[in-house]
């Protein structure tokens, strides 16, 4: 057996992302990019545009297109730990370090939103794996909330409704 990874993607509105992933393998997982920020609904380009790939991103969407609201994982004793990480281009920043077993940062327990403090960001979250052993599994569940500067919130598909574009009042 390999590596085997599915991402699901639960929920992708203008304003809030859920997103799990499901890891079974035989052996350590290294830094492998997870979330990408302008792979995700609404993601607005630097002209404030739809992207598509190869657009200029908007300036501070790397550090900023959303936190991280709420996690849930379940990390079987095989998997030995897993790190969530900003990915940066000089170093990362890790977000959670998981253990065996279950964890849950339920908004009930005020838990903060994590926001990205990697050095050189780019946007991605990564997850790694250490200690890992043949039949290892995990399941991690993310919440995301997205910026509305870097997201459409609407604008776009009913510019009327917020008086964008041709419908902008001006004095």
């Amino acid at each position: 057996m390999a590596i085997s990874n599915s991402v699901h993607i639960l929920a992708d509105t203008n304003k809030k992302t859920v997103i799990k992933r499901v890891g079974i393998l035989d052996s350590n997982e290294a830094e492998t990019v997870f979330i990408e920020p302008l792979k995700l609904f609404g993601a607005l380009n630097a002209n404030g545009q739809y992207y598509q790939t190869g657009n200029t991103t908007p300036v501070g969407m790397a550090n900023s297109a959303f936190t991280i609201s709420r996690i849930l994982a379940s990390v079987d004793g095989e998997v030995g730990h897993l790190q969530l990480k900003w990915q940066g281009t000089t170093s990362s920043a890790t977000i959670w370090a998981f253990g065996t077993g279950t964890t849950d940062t339920n908004p009930q327990y005020q838990f903060p939103s994590i926001g990205n403090n990697a050095v050189g960001p780019t946007g991605n979250v990564t997850i790694l794996t250490s200690g890992t052993t043949a039949n290892a599994a995990y399941t991690i569940t993310i919440e995301l909330h997205k910026n509305g500067a870097y997201y459409d919130a609407g604008r776009l598909t009913d510019p009327a409704a917020f008086n964008f574009g041709p419908y902008a009042l001006t004095p």
